[in-house]
């Protein structure tokens, strides 16, 4: 709305563990940023013991997650 201290994110994107090394999923989907829905993003599966959420937020504001789920 445009009220307070929070804001969508400018991005965010989905990253995997291998080794020592963080590297971004392959073939995502767009990754949405899209008020009151659920953003989802399809990619090539992974084996992994790690994931990570990386998230470009709007100078100034903060932002917050509502659910992350992997299936």
């Amino acid at each position: 709305t445009g009220i307070g201290e929070c804001r969508l994110p400018q991005s965010w994107r989905i990253l995997y563990r291998d080794g020592d090394d963080w590297r971004p999923v392959e073939n995502p989907t767009p990754y949405g940023t899209e008020k009151d829905k659920c953003n989802l993003v399809s990619f090539k599966p992974v084996t992994t013991n790690g994931l990570r959420l990386e998230i470009r937020l709007v100078p100034q504001f903060s932002a917050g997650i509502y659910e992350w789920k992997v299936e």
